[in-house]
């Protein structure tokens, strides 16, 4: 009988795993196309000048759009809304619209809103490494993070 060895992305992927984060939703329009797509691969990068990034999977349907769009918002999640993150996550529900109208589009209810401009784009492997200049922050009501770890959604206890 043979067995095979894990490869060093299956290695990758499961020390991934025990690694929890907060959950954010990264939304962008471009010629009245919204698109949203659910990341935990966010970071604060500097605050002078103000600077986050996220990685984002080529492939994703967001990437043309946020490309084009050159603006995006990080819309970070709090407690109890798994559905939103699992409908961004390629697990939609049928006729949920949940991104506003502005540009860029934002979610109701995030803990906290961060509108960027586009400042810089690496490559990343498969993914683009986009750097976002914080034009505005909105906060919301100070409720809980939603986490994540372990391939499962957690609480803070």
């Amino acid at each position: 009988m043979e067995t095979t060895q894990p490869t060093l992305q299956d290695r990758l992927r499961q020390a991934m795993r025990c690694w929890p984060s907060g959950v954010t939703v990264i939304a962008a329009r471009f010629q009245g196309e919204a698109r949203g797509m659910t990341a935990s691969s966010f970071t604060s990068v500097s605050l002078e000048p103000p600077l986050i990034l996220v990685c984002i999977n080529q492939t994703a349907q967001l990437w043309p759009v946020l490309e084009r769009a050159g603006q995006f918002s990080v819309n970070l999640l709090p407690e109890g809304h798994e559905h939103i993150s699992d409908h961004f996550a390629g697990r939609p529900i049928e006729g949920y619209e949940p991104l506003t109208a502005e540009d860029p589009p934002a979610l109701e209810g995030a803990l906290a809103t961060l509108f960027c401009r586009t400042w810089a784009v690496y490559p990343g492997g498969t993914h683009k490494i986009v750097v976002g200049q914080v034009e505005r922050v909105t906060l919301g009501s100070g409720a809980r993070p939603l986490l994540y770890w372990n391939r499962g959604y957690r609480q803070l206890s």
